[in-house]
């Protein structure tokens, strides 16, 4: 028999290459022979990709390049050259007796899925170098595997049995590493989660979320979005970048925590800290904001080169960390002065706003002093009113009129005031002008960020219109101190620029201000549930006024074309209702049209949440604004959005083999995935978030059986069997009739709920691909032997399966284990002392097949019974003459699907095996009489 493909390579009019070998392949066989891929392939063919030419197979340069589905033999093997590529355009899978090897330089290309997991670890042999790029999902090590080798992949699963990986370890999605793996390079997705224990030597980027389980070390530097280092003694080696973290028991980060959205001084404000470690102590957290800093490079002032004295005047000053002053800049903080202002550019800001002041009249030259960090260069300066890179700006004289309205909340009423002011007489200072008087001052209004408008605002409870000749004259009496007071009000978000002109026979003077208006509150609303986890599901964000209403200004690409600041609204999941981790959002940070973010959004996980928006500093003029979906009080999570529910459950074979026999447990993993094919960890009987899920067996295309041969025992799998995402079952089947010819099954997972709460693992269809266990009738037997008193020997056992029309040896069979206490010897002599030895313990067989050796040490001659306690109690239940059992204590082997159908004892059912062996008894044909003649007179 064949068995599916290893690679899907092309063999018009002939689907099987073992049916093509053809003598430029004997080379190729000649390499297995000289042990290229170990004794175990002695018989297999080895197709060598190294120049040669490969039946249907097409070579341009070094790549070949095999298009379709083939299947190889079940002990063949494949070997790439150096510095050749093989590209295998399907999925890709490996069974136990087949080989890939791996030159230095070597690469494989994988279109579809690429499973190894199967393969006999000496058969795997991938040298330094190497490189493996598939499409679809690779999984490796549910046996001790190594390869050296980077490896990239839409996502990547490795299982539990002590995987080594000597190279970088690349993933689109999500990197599932299980226990006992060392990674001995760099580890990139967007979720990367691991088992207990696990060693990665080299940096972890992980953009949406890492978690690093109990006794785990991370040597190297982490940068991700939502960390989480789970109890106890999870270790990371270096610094993390981070947006948020939860450190449980004895959690620890050796070196620097970077909050990525800004920390307290001597605070760690993006941790929830449950190490046990205080903050700052021995062996807690040192935490500061954002990422490590570049170097600095030079100054860049931005100015329109006019200003008047007495009045602020902006003027940008960025900290350039490269000489054309591109982004990203100067991630670090740094304090300086322009003309005696001094100034500071906070971390990770890259540039500040200075709004300078100048009592003398006159040209100045701008420059930057007192940096307490020194430039690799000197300041540069960019001229906005000519587009040139003077640093010159002139400061008319004269008086003034300064206009100013406290930042507030769309809608919300508010004095602002106007001001009259000169320099004094020996320009030392900025005086009041027009004390007491009374002047008819002419407004006007302009939008400002963003740059066009609809509603107007209020002056003195009249409508200025914001156009280029519109203006609103006011009569207004100023006070002791210069000052006039006027009501203000804008319905409408962004930031207004209001001018103020007095040209009368009393006075000229004018000026202008702005008004920043922030949107009061969001209101978010999410769509009815269930929602698939990492599924696309609409949400709509409304900025509003505090009536309310819509404040239609609140537009991203409008203020972003205005150059506007600090206008992003951040989408974060604020609570899980269930206690579960928050997750992976997306976008954190919606845009807005018109006042109205219609997002399409994702959330990673399961479970219901609150979502919140915020606007912490809009424009930079300290007034901010936030919505949430929650309706319950105060420090407590309604959980209005969702449900979230998986998005299809993944089922495979925790060790995969070539078969199970029938009645046997075979090992199952199940996890709820979300659509991006990450592990849902908030899916667990600790969150009341799993449930029963119903087990069943359909035929190897997926179709129900016309008639079942068997069934599963149990089917189901209990919800408290989940933790974290993940939940394992060993389920038997059963044959309905025994013996039973060899069933290939395909297993299915499904929660049984009606649409749209219905989940399995039907869907995508490459989900039940790893869960197709071959079931076998099979029976184990003891060989009688007979020999001389003193002869040792040797005790065969063997284990069979049913074809369907007899039996035959299971070659397959390398896993049966027995301890040595299961085997019973019951001499029918008194006094006669048997004794017995194994080559191995626990007696495992090889090949279906192993043997034991007996031996008379007293007594005797006489026959032994001899029996294998395979049940799971203290006495056998073997038939030996008309007696049921030996009446003899053992230890059971608790593998009662061995037992054979036994008929001769009363009932006929399955028993324990027995056998006989016979010292001091020769069977005839042993005997060394020759001829035997008798002569009668």
């Amino acid at each position: 028999m064949s068995f599916p493909s290893f690679f899907a390579l092309l063999f018009a009019g002939a689907p099987l290459w073992r049916r093509r070998r053809s003598p430029h392949w004997l080379p190729a066989l000649a390499l297995a022979l000289a042990g290229l891929l170990g004794s175990g392939l002695a018989q297999a063919t080895v197709y060598t990709f190294n120049g040669n030419p490969v039946d249907t197979c097409t070579l341009s340069a070094k790549l070949y390049t095999c298009p379709n589905p083939a299947y190889l033999d079940w002990d063949d093997a494949v070997v790439i050259g150096s510095g050749y590529t093989l590209k295998v355009t399907n999925n890709v899978t490996v069974t136990y007796n087949q080989g890939l090897s791996m030159q230095p330089g070597a690469k494989l290309i994988v279109t579809g899925n690429l499973n190894i997991k199967g393969i006999n670890p000496p058969n795997l042999k991938v040298a330094d170098g190497s490189s493996i790029e598939v499409g679809g999902t690779f999984s490796m090590g549910d046996l001790r595997q190594s390869l050296s080798a980077d490896v990239a992949a839409n996502a990547i699963h490795l299982g539990t049995d002590a995987v080594t990986i000597n190279g970088n370890l690349t993933s689109k999605t999500s990197i599932a590493i299980g226990s006992y793996a060392t990674i001995n390079g760099n580890v990139t997705g967007t979720v990367v989660t691991t088992a207990s224990p696990v060693t990665i030597n080299g940096k972890v980027t992980a953009t949406s979320y890492f978690s690093l389980a109990s006794g785990s070390k991370v040597t190297g530097s982490v940068d991700t979005g939502s960390l989480v280092l789970e109890s106890s003694d999870a270790l990371i080696d270096g610094p993390a970048w981070v947006n948020t973290a939860r450190l449980e028991w004895h959690g620890r980060i050796t070196g620097t925590l970077y909050c990525k959205n800004g920390t307290s001084k001597n605070k760690c404000d993006c941790v929830t800290n449950n190490s046990g470690y205080a903050v700052n102590s021995a062996n807690g957290l040192r935490c500061e904001s954002g990422a490590a800093p570049k170097g600095l490079h030079r100054f860049l002032i931005t100015h329109d080169g006019e200003a008047d004295t007495c009045l602020p005047e902006k003027i940008t000053v960025t900290a350039c960390a490269n000489a054309a002053c591109t982004a990203p800049h100067y991630a670090g903080a740094v304090t300086a002065r322009v003309l005696g202002h001094e100034f500071t550019i906070a971390e990770n800001a890259g540039a500040a706003v200075l709004n300078l002041t100048r009592i003398a009249a006159g040209s100045v030259t701008l420059d930057v002093t007192g940096s307490t960090i020194t430039p690799a260069s000197e300041r540069a300066c960019y001229r906005s009113s000519n587009n040139t890179n003077s640093c010159d700006m002139n400061f008319a004289g004269g008086t003034k009129l300064k206009l100013s309205v406290p930042a507030h909340a769309a809608g919300a009423g508010i004095q602002g005031m106007l001001q009259a002011v000169k320099a004094n007489d020996d320009n030392s200072a900025c005086v009041a002008a027009f004390q007491g008087q009374v002047h008819d001052v002419s407004y006007t209004c302009s939008y400002g960020k963003p740059k066009t408008g609809t509603l107007s605002p209020a002056l003195d409870n009249k409508p200025l219109a914001c156009s280029p000749t519109a203006k609103l004259t006011i009569n207004t009496g100023f006070d002791a101190n210069g000052s006039a007071r006027l009501p203000f009000s804008y319905a409408d978000a962004g930031e207004i620029v209001l001018g103020a002109v007095i040209d009368g026979a009393k006075g000229k003077a004018s000026g202008e201000g702005s008004a920043v208006t922030a949107p009061a509150s969001f209101r978010i609303e999410p769509p009815a549930g269930p929602i698939r986890a990492g599924a696309d599901f609409a949400l709509r964000i409304t900025a509003r006024n505090t009536a309310g209403a819509v404040t239609p200004n609140f537009d991203t690409a409008a203020l972003n074309n205005a150059l506007a600041v600090k206008h992003d609204v951040t989408l974060a999941v604020d609570c899980h209702r269930q206690g579960g981790i928050k997750g992976s959002l997306t976008p954190v940070s919606p845009a807005f049209s018109a006042g109205v973010a219609a997002v399409t959004a994702t959330w990673s996980d399961v479970g219901n949440i609150d979502l919140g928006a915020s606007l912490p500093d809009f424009l930079g003029a300290g007034v901010g604004a936030t919505g949430s979906t929650s309706t319950a009080a105060a420090g407590q999570c309604s959980g209005a959005v969702g449900p979230f529910i998986p998005a299809w459950f993944y089922l495979e074979l925790v060790s995969p083999r070539a078969f199970y026999y029938a009645g046997e447990p075979i090992p199952l993993r199940v996890s709820a995935m979300n659509k991006a094919g990450a592990v849902t960890v908030n899916y667990s009987a600790q969150r009341g978030l799993s449930e029963l899920l119903a087990l069943a067996a359909h035929d190897k295309t997926g179709a129900a059986f016309a008639q079942a041969p068997g069934g599963l025992s149990p089917a189901i799998v209990e919800a408290d069997k989940f933790t974290d995402g993940v939940a394992q079952v060993q389920p038997s089947y059963v044959f309905t009739t025994a013996p039973h010819a060899p069933t290939q099954l395909r297993l299915r997972v499904r929660n049984g709920k009606a649409a749209p709460l219905d989940v399995s693992s039907a869907a995508p269809a490459a989900a039940e691909d790893a869960a197709m266990p071959l079931v076998r009738s099979g029976r184990l037997r003891i060989g009688n032997r007979f020999g001389g008193l003193k002869t040792t020997l040797a005790i065969p056992v063997t284990a069979e399966y049913w074809t369907g029309k007899s039996w035959l040896l299971n070659s397959d069979d390398n896993h049966t284990v027995i301890p040595h206490n299961a085997f019973i010897l019951k001499p029918a002599a008194e006094g006669m002392t048997v004794t017995r030895s194994f080559a191995a313990n626990p007696f495992r067989l090889a090949g279906g097949a192993g043997s034991f050796d007996l031996r008379v040490s007293a007594g005797g001659p006489g026959p032994v019974d001899i029996a294998i306690n395979l049940g799971d109690g203290l006495m056998d239940n073997t038939c030996i003459g008309n007696a049921v059992g030996t009446g003899m204590a053992s230890t059971s082997a608790r593998i009662p699907w061995l037992r054979p159908y036994i008929t001769g004892c009363n009932p006929a059912q399955f028993r324990d095996p027995s056998a006989r062996a016979s010292f001091g008894v020769y069977t005839p044909e042993n005997r060394r009489i020759i001829h035997v003649r008798e002569v009668f007179n």
